[in-house]
């Protein structure tokens, strides 16, 4: 049975869209490269959402969906969704932190969070497998430090492993082709470490981005 979608106020989707960006330009680095990496990270990001917003369905009314944050333009939606036959708790930004803190946990004071790891740029979580698909877009243009976040990706999965003991982490990075030739080092640790990555220019990348999640 097809689950019907709930109407979609566009003119309350447009305001959100806009104070997401104003409060995003106004907190970007004050260089050019700075500037541009987060340009082109947040359109990875929005490539990314969109997509996988086509390729899972909603399921009722979100779980949780909070005001935009006007400190950091951080959303807080946490909504069922369903790819065939199943079923995800979807959790991106800072609904994934909301999930963990108030849903998983309960408020109940947990294992100590690194800081790159609380705020995924997608989520989908398999509550009945216990795999946390988490995706990870990084996306660079110019000299700059993105490439080095590239280094901690094992770092953050240990600490994942430590809060959510029991369950699988499925970390996945979804790459600007920059990296190809600027971070060679990071890329061949990423391929012996075992996390996987999608180029953005892929010609299967929205293939390859619905088969990691699991």
């Amino acid at each position: 049975m097809n689950t019907k979608m709930p109407k979609i106020n566009k003119d309350k989707v447009r305001k959100r869209a806009a104070l997401i960006q104003k409060i995003k330009q106004k907190n970007k680095g004050t260089g050019a490269g700075g500037a541009n990496t987060n340009i082109n990270g947040e359109k990875l990001e929005k490539r990314v959402r969109n997509f996988m917003s086509t390729e899972f369905i909603r399921v009722g009314k979100p779980i949780f969906a909070g005001k935009v944050s006007k400190k950091t333009g951080c959303q807080t939606i946490i909504e069922k969704v369903k790819k065939n036959d199943q079923f995800y708790i979807r959790a991106f930004e800072c609904g994934f932190e909301r999930w963990e803190d108030k849903i998983l946990n309960k408020g109940k004071k947990g294992v100590d969070k690194l800081k790159g790891s609380v705020r995924p740029d997608d989520c989908f979580i398999n509550e009945k497998d216990k795999i946390i698909n988490w995706i990870e877009c990084k996306s660079q243009n110019g000299p700059g430090s993105v490439a080095e976040k590239l280094q901690t990706g094992t770092k953050k999965i240990r600490n994942l492993k430590r809060r959510f003991p029991g369950w699988t982490i499925n970390y996945n990075y979804i790459l600007d082709a920059y990296f190809r030739k600027k971070a060679k080092a990071e890329i061949l640790d990423l391929g012996e470490d075992g996390i996987p990555y999608i180029w953005n220019d892929d010609p299967a990348f929205e293939k390859k981005l619905l088969n990691i999640i699991r």
